[in-house]
């Protein structure tokens, strides 16, 4: 599956990304959406960003599992999938950022929406 010599060698994060995309292609075996578990439904590989988000939500969804979850075909392929993007992601931590696109800085987000910072204007 996962061959570390392939991933150590790619050198930038846009390699890493394909190489990531071909692998959980590679993996999901050409099933539907509809088929594969919940977890595992709208895995995003097109930027760092949607990298980190779903290794994050893959890491709360496959923490805690119980015995009989774990032996699970579904939970097998989610665990394989999740090292997969934990891999991938430590590689592009190691990597300089694409041109343009930045691995660490985090996005600013307003805190009451896209208007938050101006006042509403009303009518006398």
């Amino acid at each position: 599956m996962l061959d570390a010599d392939s991933l150590a060698s790619l050198n930038t994060r846009s390699a890493v990304r394909g190489f990531l995309a071909s692998q959980l292609s590679d993996l999901i075996g050409g099933k539907a959406q509809h088929e594969l578990p919940e977890e595992l439904a709208g895995l995003a590989t097109g930027s760092d960003r949607e990298i980190i988000e779903t290794a994050r939500r893959l890491d709360k969804s496959y923490e805690t599992c119980s015995a009989a979850d774990a032996k699970s075909p579904g939970t097998v392929m989610g665990r394989k999938i999740r090292d997969l993007f934990a891999s991938a992601l430590q590689r592009m931590k190691q990597l300089p950022p694409d041109p343009r696109e930045t691995l660490h800085v985090p996005v600013p987000v307003p805190a009451g929406g896209a208007n938050s910072g101006q006042k509403r204007r009303t009518r006398r």
